[in-house]
């Protein structure tokens, strides 16, 4: 068996609690993508928000793809041609908006390029702008503003406040959206069926890749999906239990060049 491609999430996975790429990880990854590995960032992250990482390491060079949105999009990031994506129209944005504001939550959605919010001097808004690394445009009026369909509507609170009502706030919603807490201060709001495997799936068929011939690394329970779906799933050995129970593999942490130790001993086995 030789795989083919390598999923990888970005926070608590690929970068480290410094938020770095550390040395030998990126130097195995980029010598794979050399040689054909194909290399997939996927992230709960905007697009945009890969951007960074994906330039580091070179993808748009050697090729890769980013998988974003918790794998509502995924995008060719050599090309930028979107491979695949789910988004919901701009009337259910708007009505997520307006039950937001009846609990006096922060909302914010995205362009390809920024962050809009009403929202911009909240904490956690400012937090999804540093952790992504885009830039956060202030408008007016939400449901003026937002005349598109997006693939996701984010909210923030206090994690204790959004503990609290996250149940009584999606109820109305039932199959119709999928609403989950990421961060604590988070509320992510998505198109119904999102998850990393489905949207590895269709990269896959596009590419003519067997799920035999995939590697996902993760720690956090938005990776179980594609942990599970791939041949060889791989807990971080800071993930979470769930994470490693249904991993095939758990190597070391994102902190002790973890995918580099799994990476180096697939190779020297001639699986990769």
């Amino acid at each position: 068996m030789t795989y083919k491609l390598i999923a990888l999430d970005l926070d608590g996975t690929l970068k480290s609690t410094d938020k770095q790429i550390l040395p030998k990880t990126k130097a195995i990854l980029q010598e794979l993508a050399k040689r054909g590995v194909v290399i997939v960032l996927a992230s709960g992250r905007p697009t945009a928000g890969l951007y960074a990482e994906a330039n580091e390491l070179e993808l748009d060079k050697t090729g890769g793809y980013l998988l974003s949105f918790n794998g509502a999009k995924v995008v060719d990031y050599k090309t930028k041609e979107i491979i695949y994506q789910k988004v919901y129209d701009a009337k259910t944005a708007h009505q997520v908006y307006e039950r937001a504001k009846q609990y006096n939550l922060a909302v914010m959605t995205y362009t390809d390029e920024l962050i809009l919010t009403e929202d911009e001097t909240d904490e956690y808004v400012c937090i999804e702008g540093d952790i992504n690394h885009m830039p956060i445009k202030h408008i007016d009026n939400f449901k003026d503003a937002v005349n598109f369909s997006v693939n996701k509507v984010l909210l923030t609170a206090k994690p204790e406040y959004a503990e609290t009502i996250l149940d009584e706030f999606k109820a109305p919603y039932g199959d119709s959206l999928s609403i989950y807490r990421s961060a604590p201060f988070f509320i992510e709001v998505m198109a119904q069926g999102i998850d990393k495997a489905a949207s590895l799936q269709a990269l896959i068929e596009r590419l003519g890749i067997k799920r035999d011939e995939v590697i996902s690394f993760g720690d956090g329970y938005n990776d179980l999906s594609m942990i599970e779906f791939a041949k060889f799933g791989v807990a971080m050995a800071n993930a979470v239990d769930e994470v490693k129970k249904r991993a095939a593999y758990i190597t070391l942490s994102n902190d002790e060049e973890g995918i580099y130790e799994c990476l180096k001993m697939l190779s020297e086995k001639g699986e990769i």
